[in-house]
């Protein structure tokens, strides 16, 4: 039979998620550590989840897990950071501060790629100035990457304030996701870099900040591939509620369960 004690619609799971929530400063952290882990783990981060939580709190390396990861770790906790205090105190985006982030993200894993002509940085965030093409897709030609970040970014900072419900936050957050990816403006870490932003929509308006599963990572490079191809962002956006859906019922279960044993 079904698990009846979960609410299944998105208003009732996240009243139910916040009232779980009892220790801001604890759940805090906790969230940075998730968030953390499971986007370097999709990029490809040997770091297991207890790994990562230490080398978060502690600082300390591990010796038998490669230090391009660890920096990697290091990095997109610090970019976090970053792009959630900007959420928290209003900062409307701009391309400068995106990629001052993105700067802050590829710190330790960047570094220069060369084209025919020239050469940028990704430890500065620099934008990609070559190449139109992403596997088989045709992404924005390097020249127009400048006005296509501003309209995208002028699009984020209107819509974000006529959201009335949670669900038209968690519809931007994803379309932006997906936008920002779409454009593919960095040299690396264009993934992580549209969580990143997905994540400053949510915080924006202080909801629960969404993830993708690890062992969901062939389903949303499917529900991807399956937006551009067909013109839509239904697809993606359908895959990234279930993954918010399924880490609010996980939080309420695993609420319940402390519960159990006191």
């Amino acid at each position: 039979m079904p698990d009846t004690s979960i609410p299944s619609t998105l208003p009732q799971l996240l009243d139910g998620y916040r009232k779980a929530v009892t220790d801001g400063n604890t759940n805090r952290m906790n969230e940075l550590v998730r968030l953390t882990y499971y986007s370097t783990v999709i990029e490809g981060s040997s770091l297991t989840f207890a790994q990562t939580r230490n080398l978060i709190r502690n600082g300390q390396p591990i010796l038998d897990k490669p230090l391009t990861d660890q920096g990697r770790i290091i990095d997109h906790h610090q970019a976090l950071e970053q792009i959630l205090s900007m959420a928290s105190q209003r900062e409307p985006l701009n391309r400068n501060a995106l990629q001052e982030v993105a700067a802050t993200l590829m710190a330790q894993s960047g570094g220069l790629i060369y084209s025919l002509l020239s050469s940028f940085d990704t430890r500065q965030g620099d934008l990609r100035i070559d190449s139109a093409m992403v596997g088989r897709r045709i992404v924005v030609a390097a020249h127009k990457l400048p006005a296509a970040i501003d309209e995208l970014l002028k699009g984020i900072n209107t819509r974000i304030h006529q959201l009335h419900t949670p669900r038209q936050v968690y519809d931007l957050s994803f379309e932006t996701h997906f936008q920002l990816l779409t454009l593919h403006p960095f040299g690396a870490g264009n993934g992580p870099m549209a969580r990143l932003l997905m994540n400053y929509v949510q915080h924006y308006h202080q909801l629960p900040l969404s993830q993708v599963y690890v062992g969901s990572r062939a389903a949303y490079l499917s529900s991807l591939e399956s937006s551009w191809s067909q013109k839509t962002t239904v697809p993606i956006v359908d895959f990234m509620h279930s993954q918010l859906l399924r880490l609010l019922a996980e939080g309420l279960a695993r609420s319940a369960d402390e519960q159990d044993l006191d």
